[in-house]
């Protein structure tokens, strides 16, 4: 096959492998220059004209961050797909999904977990890819009809999806990537493919606490179970008295407890309740299912503690990319916080996570950076004027402090820091301004955090 593989990032590279590995011919289409490819043995169509000419190929895979909307992809429908479409058309086995804008990869992770400890010693073997893990065109052809895949699954993957996963999880949906998706309804529309094209023997875990998610249940003919840190569930996940429980038809299981738990955050009950509810609909142990949630540290860059200093501890959320996350990190501290915020743009409306820090004495100062300094320095003054009474309720004004560099940012954080205080990076922004991605971002946080001596 002649193959055209459009967009050379993480994904486009897996396919690229894939198929000259099997011996097809691939042109790697980009729109800028790649000087990695000229090591490589591809055919190359570099520059503004990269969506040009696209009818004389046989398959062209997109990759995610190229919209399936282009009018360039027009002639070529019938031959356009993407490496996670070709991975759900030839999967033999069953697909866990997990999608929703925030707690993706924390919930991915999690229910990978529970279906590691409740498999062992079992012929099944569990794998994690799409967003997590390697590219699931790593190993799909060593899978069998006996393994499980767990798929964190983006906008952007689902965006032209037509098959949905056996068990399909939608956390909660707010506005996201609005610099990618024309609108909030073609980014929830997007979503909806995870669900979209289910059967009856298949499963939707949706949030009962969203209003979007939980209108999900309209889209899929699948079983749905939902799961809440608000209220009782008919069938589904929820928290009673501090303890987590699953309920199926009149019994309820209870499976651990919100306090002994190694993910902090309040958001993480959301995320503890969806895997383990995703995990009960493949039938895995309640026991494996406890182990998991009193043990399971979290991911990097994810409210991830990196080093205590002097009294000041520091903690690395560089995955968070929209202001909701921002939000989430900030409610998981009582003490004192100097949060690090700002990168670059995706449109997205920072007046929340304006309102949050209006509303919590707890956060000292902010250090902002990146092209969306203005943007939220704005949206936390305009926080305070709407209540003049928010002012009154600190011990001191919040500080805001704006900065040339992240290196200045870093620097900054550590001078004001005292005895006491959590210096959190939560950038509520992409990272694509000063780095090639939030787990860049998040390393070089580290890596001063661990190099710096001490206050």
């Amino acid at each position: 096959m002649n193959i055209a593989v459009v967009g050379y990032g993480l994904e486009g590279k897996a396919v690229a492998k894939y198929f000259t590995k099997k011996g097809h011919k691939v042109t790697i289409c980009d729109l800028n220059e790649k000087e990695e490819l000229n090591k490589e043995s591809f055919c190359v169509r570099l520059g503004s004209h990269y969506l040009e000419n696209l009818e004389g190929f046989d398959l062209v895979f997109r990759s995610p961050g190229i919209s399936c909307l282009k009018p360039e992809f027009n002639k070529v429908r019938a031959k356009l797909t993407s490496l996670t479409k070709y991975f759900f058309e030839n999967c033999p086995c069953p697909i866990v999904g997990v999608t929703g804008t925030k707690g993706k990869g924390t919930v991915s992770s999690l229910i990978y977990q529970m279906l590691k400890a409740g498999t062992e010693g079992k012929r099944s073997r569990i794998f994690m890819g799409g967003n997590m893990g390697h590219p699931p065109l790593d190993f799909l052809d060593e899978l069998t009809a006996e393994d499980v895949i767990v798929l964190e699954l983006s906008s952007f993957q689902l965006h032209d999806l037509n098959k949905s996963p056996h068990v399909a999880v939608v956390l909660g949906i707010s506005p996201d990537h609005m610099d990618y998706h024309a609108d909030m309804d073609e980014y929830v529309n997007a979503k909806k493919n995870i669900v979209k094209f289910q059967k009856a023997e298949d499963f939707a875990v949706l949030d009962a606490d969203n209003k979007i998610s939980s209108g999900f249940a309209k889209e899929t003919p699948a079983h749905v179970l939902h799961f809440s840190k608000e209220k009782p569930i008919e069938e589904g996940g929820f928290v009673k008295v501090g303890s987590f429980i699953l309920k199926h038809g009149k019994t309820g299981t209870i499976f651990g407890d919100t306090i002994h738990r190694k993910l902090i955050g309040p958001h993480n009950i959301g995320n503890i309740l969806a895997a383990a509810t995703a995990a009960s609909a493949l039938r895995m142990p309640v026991g494996a299912i406890a182990q998991v949630v009193r043990t399971h540290p979290g991911l990097p860059h994810r409210i991830e503690f990196v080093r205590e200093v002097n009294e000041v501890r520091f903690y690395n959320d560089s995955a968070s990319t929209n202001p909701e996350t921002a939000i989430a990190a900030l409610r998981a501290f009582d003490g004192p916080v100097v949060l690090i915020a700002g990168g670059s743009e995706k449109n997205a409306d920072y007046t929340p996570l304006g309102t949050e820090v209006a509303n919590r004495p707890n956060v000292k100062r902010v250090i902002l950076m990146g092209q969306t300094q203005s943007k939220i320095e704005k949206a936390i003054e305009e926080a305070f004027a709407r209540d003049p009474k928010a002012a009154g309720r600190r011990e001191a004004p919040v500080e805001l402090i704006t900065s040339e560099s992240y290196q200045e940012a870093f620097m900054v954080a550590k001078m004001v820091a005292e005895p006491g205080d959590t210096v959190l990076l939560s950038p509520a922004s992409a990272s694509f301004d000063m780095f090639a991605n939030y787990k860049e971002r998040g390393e070089t946080f580290r890596d001063f955090v661990m190099e710096t001596a001490p206050l």
